[in-house]
């Protein structure tokens, strides 16, 4: 299940499209909640607080499980273990509409953790089946999961102004089954020995240090505050469906830049348009604290987006060991802080009005967008 082991010579390439439709339809219910759960969390009988708790919760399971996971994968192997993985989203995802039980949904939410782990390891098992070709597939299957995830975005949105917040995760539990049978479709491929290694979170440099503060502000407070944002500016849209179409945008903007962030590193730097894109974002913060919700919500949202872009290029650039485990430590920050964030942000938003928030998160990235990106 390491990308760092060599397949087995005999192990035929596999086709992306499958393993793609697997972990895309199997998102559709965590990506869905971001807009949701904020919103309505008294339908689903559960605190601000608890929806914190619950939106950072999958992010720790990650941190912590993907030893664990790896070395299942490497015992059954990855057909076996994708096809556990979408029996445990269609679970969880059927569980956040049926129990209104903070016990539940928090059981729910593990194995929802648990359960993207292990889609995320085999379908990076799937992708480098075929070695020549890793890049590619790995860009098909994040294509995927991008289009997937808008649709459902806004599909889902629509769903719940016409039929309500938690008899939709009970329909996307049912079409979540879509990717139980998918991943029962899937050809085998041959275990693979993994190495055994205990979490750690690795000595933060200055990339790891940008990913956390771009985890906690963006992926933290920004995205669990960002349904109440839409709610007080947008009177002629129903709030979840604007905070739909906004989260939709930033899958939509990682798809059509996708493509373009090889030829961007190449022709200008990754660095030079990190900085520019830091700077963006850092306004898009301000306009927020400013009371410019809509504005300074679409800059974040498209800002955020192109970031998943260009890091891996910087990585290229400023990576301190080799590409692959630079990349792993500043994905470990960057969860690390979208952990964080969702914790801190309903009591920061409790009680701390929303321009002197914004201001002071449009600030922290500010400087941390200084020391990170500009200084070299």
């Amino acid at each position: 299940m390491s990308t760092a082991a060599n397949p087995s010579p005999a192990a035929k390439p596999v086709g992306m499209a499958l393993p793609g439709l697997v972990i895309a339809v199997a998102m559709i219910g965590d990506t869905l909640l971001y807009a949701v759960l904020p919103l309505y969390h008294q339908d689903f009988g559960i605190s601000l607080a608890m929806v914190g708790v619950l939106l950072s919760l999958n992010r720790w399971i990650r941190l912590l499980a993907n030893s664990g996971v790896a070395a299942i994968g490497e015992r059954v192997g990855p057909h076996a273990l994708m096809v556990m993985a979408a029996i445990g989203s269609v679970v969880s995802t059927t569980l956040y509409g049926l129990v209104e039980n903070d016990a539940v949904q928090i059981a729910a939410r593990i194995l929802w953790g648990i359960s993207y782990a292990s889609l995320n390891l085999s379908t990076l098992a799937y992708a480098v089946s075929d070695r020549a070709n890793a890049g590619k597939r790995v860009g098909a299957s994040r294509a995927a999961i991008g289009i997937v995830q808008a649709m459902s975005l806004v599909g889902g949105a629509w769903i719940v102004v016409n039929v309500g917040p938690r008899s939709v995760f009970v329909i996307f539990g049912g079409l979540t089954l879509i990717s139980l049978g998918a991943a029962l479709m899937l050809p085998r491929l041959p275990r693979e020995i993994t190495d055994k290694k205990p979490f750690r979170l690795p000595i933060p440099h200055r990339l790891e240090t940008w990913g956390f503060m771009l985890g906690f502000t963006s992926d933290g407070v920004f995205l669990l505050t960002l349904s109440f944002l839409m709610k007080d500016s947008i009177t002629w849209l129903a709030p979840v469906l604007a905070t739909a179409i906004l989260l939709a945008l930033r899958w939509l903007v990682e798809i059509t830049t996708g493509p373009l962030g090889g030829w961007i590193g190449d022709r200008f730097g990754a660095g030079r348009i990190s900085i520019i894109n830091g700077g963006l974002l850092v306004a898009g913060f301000a306009l927020i604290a400013l009371d410019h919700e809509l504005l300074g919500a679409l800059v974040v949202v498209m800002t955020r987006g192109m970031f998943n872009t260009l890091i891996p290029v910087l990585v290229l650039e400023r990576g301190k060991s080799s590409v692959l485990s630079s990349q792993a430590s500043y994905s470990t920050w960057r969860d690390f802080g979208a952990a964080v964030g969702p914790l801190s942000a309903p009591w920061l938003f409790l009680n701390i009005p929303q321009a002197p928030l914004y201001g002071a998160l449009a600030a922290a990235l500010g400087i941390s967008a200084y020391f990170c990106l500009v200084r070299r």
